[in-house]
């Protein structure tokens, strides 16, 4: 066939072709010359390009992993991409830095490495097993190529040896983990007195000016939130295997190739008797051989049982466990049971728990059924494996079809067969339909690329088999509620913050007062302050509150047989007056062994850290980086 184009291929309609086909490649060529590009950059680590879309993707997935990890804690303003952006790019610089050190060092991971760091991934075990299946299902729902997912777990595995080489050579002398210990270890019995802010509290001294000039200084407390209503699209598998055809010669076939899904899954009635291993170990497994030959030759299992068994949860029923299936007990437990004869006496099976004499009572299920029977499961599974299938096609397509008209998405809707949906109004708290009620939406929805720029979304995964795409239809910025319509919330504000004031004041007089020789004890009497004691630690004190110790730890030590004095504000307004009465540090000798190691590998990690620290400044020195983000 090209043969016949080149035969054929002459004269000037050749030639209008080639230069028609030349115009689009000399036009990229000329747009990358000029570096025009579709994808502005925002930092260059020399000569390496980080791009805006790089940026916001880190942003979007540290966003949503921190809004995992708080939950209800999280604060949409502390996350906001204006914060957010500056730090993960400055953290994107390190990471090409070390990258390209990494490349300069030699460092290097074999491909037998990395497929050995792939086959132990949890998340693609089948079983115990390494499941390729899964593992492809897995690659694609990220949007990747097997070769790209391998890169990235190379690369990851290479920046891992790197900075272990790093922090794992920091020295640690005993003189250092001496006074890591006397610090870290430190106490301070202290006494304190709380002047609660309520005894300040007047509502009503609040007058009309002053409650309007709490509200001009404090409205960010009395905004309504930034809002957007979204439209959006998704791709579900169970709305695709509803699309599957059934055709009952397939749906067959697939029942004998996966006859194993649909026999029913069988469970053994058990009972044991445990011999642990205190101690002993030779001791134990001889008892437990004792106990086999005994059953072995008569002996009633349940009595002995009863009488040796040392498992709390079935001893006095005999031994019992009732039913149990596969995956719930330990392995080797497991093992023993699955391959006994009912009634036969197995053991002693050797586990974690100790030795175990093992009997099978009775068999339930593991019978295979009709292509009759489970017909309705059978077709259930085709339907889903078939619509899987479809799903990633869709997928692949899905991604390349909103980035190409980032400013709708009608046209991927129209070519997938996907209904576009709208929400109602959703702020940065979430609020959101059901259907894509995730972190992943919310953090999409007020990013630059989508709020500010006005583009679709990238697919977003809600679950292995469930993506969505938004994009923002209304938007609403942040307004303040008008003072009339929370003058009484205001005003109670505004009270509060002056009774912390007055609780401030008047500790700050106290303190002056104790630093003068006057004894707490004797103030916190004559004004009807609860006086408290405590033992405090860096990391806080039982009986004391954790503002409380901090603070402890910013007073002196004690001297001439005289107390050190602090004070402190808590979160809620009220006044705390200290007293360190005496400081104990830690001894290094009073720790034992394991304690001792804990503390050394801590000190080395916090060295090692810093080391770490210190190479990242000095490859930021030599490297040249020019940072463009706005």
């Amino acid at each position: 066939m090209l043969q016949a184009i080149r035969e054929k291929a002459q004269g000037w309609i050749a030639w209008t072709i080639v230069i028609l086909i030349s115009i689009p490649f000399a036009l990229f060529g000329i747009q990358q010359y000029l570096g025009v590009s579709a994808d502005p950059v925002v930092a260059s680590v020399d000569g390496t390009d980080i791009t805006v879309r790089q940026l916001e993707r880190r942003v979007r997935e540290f966003r949503d992993s921190m809004r995992q990890r708080l939950g209800p804690a999280f604060n949409a303003d502390i996350f906001s991409d204006k914060l957010l952006k500056p730090q993960v790019l400055q953290a994107m610089i390190d990471e090409t830095l070390l990258r390209q050190a990494a490349d300069d060092w030699g460092m290097r991971v074999s491909d037998e490495q990395v497929a050995a760091s792939i086959r132990s991934l949890p998340g693609l075990q089948n079983g115990g097993k390494f499941d390729m299946s899964l593992y492809e299902a897995t690659v694609r729902s990220r949007g990747l190529t097997k070769a790209g997912f391998e890169a990235l777990v190379r690369e990851e595995m290479i920046r891992a040896q790197q900075q272990s080489g790093i922090r794992d050579t920091a020295i640690v002398t005993h003189t250092d983990l001496a006074e890591q210990v006397r610090l870290g270890e430190q106490r301070r019995q202290i006494r304190y007195a709380r002047i609660p802010a309520e005894g300040f509290l007047d509502v009503a001294a609040v007058s009309d000016e002053e409650a309007r000039q709490y509200y001009e200084r404090s409205q960010r407390d009395f905004q309504v939130p930034e809002r957007v209503k979204l439209a959006w699209i998704q791709l579900d598998v169970k709305e695709l295997a509803d699309e599957v055809p059934v055709d009952e010669e397939k749906v067959r076939q697939y029942f004998e190739d996966h006859r194993g899904e649909f026999v029913a899954e069988q469970e053994r009635r058990v009972r044991h008797i445990l011999i642990p291993v205190e101690g002993d170990e030779d001791k134990a497994r001889q008892q437990a051989e004792q106990l086999v030959e005994q059953l072995r030759q008569g002996a009633d299992f349940a009595a002995l049982a009863k009488e040796h068994s040392k498992d709390p949860g079935s001893a006095a029923d005999g031994g019992d466990l009732g039913w149990v299936n596969r995956g719930v007990m330990v392995k080797p437990f497991e093992d023993a049971v699955f391959a006994a004869k009912p009634g036969e006496i197995t053991g002693p099976v050797k586990t974690e728990f100790g030795y175990h004499i093992i009997e099978v009572t009775d068999v339930r299920g593991g019978a295979e059924a009709s292509f009759e029977q489970v017909r309705d499961k059978v077709e259930a599974a085709y339907r889903r494996a078939q619509a899987e299938e479809i799903y990633f096609e869709r997928l692949e397509r899905l991604a390349d079809l909103v980035y190409e008209t980032p400013d709708s998405l009608a046209p991927a809707a129209e070519a997938l067969g996907l209904k576009v949906q709208h929400s109602d109004w959703i702020t940065r708290s979430g609020d959101l339909p059901p259907a894509i009620d995730s972190p992943k939406v919310v953090s999409a929805a007020f990013s630059d690329d989508v709020l500010g720029e006005g583009n679709n979304s990238d697919v977003i995964e809600l679950a292995p088999t469930h993506a969505v795409v938004v994009r923002v239809e209304e938007h609403e910025e942040a307004t303040v509620k008008p003072f009339e319509a929370v003058k009484d919330q205001v005003r109670q504000a505004a009270a509060r913050a002056r009774a912390s004031d007055k609780a401030r004041a008047e500790g700050e007089k106290r303190l002056a007062e104790l630093r003068a020789g006057a004894d707490l004890e004797g103030l916190a009497k004559a004004n009807g302050w609860e006086l408290k004691q405590a033992t405090v630690g860096r990391r806080g004190g039982e009986g004391a509150p954790a503002e409380v110790a901090r603070a402890a730890f910013d007073a002196p030590r004690p001297a001439d047989g005289k107390p050190a004095h602090g004070g402190v504000v808590s979160a809620n307004g009220d006044y705390f007056l200290i007293a360190v009465d005496q400081v104990i540090d830690g001894d290094l000798d009073a720790l034992d062994k394991t304690q001792r190691e804990q503390r050394l590998a801590r000190l080395r990690q916090v060295l090692g850290s810093a080391e770490f620290r210190g190479v990242l400044q000095a490859l930021r020195a030599r490297a040249d980086i020019e940072v463009t983000l706005k």
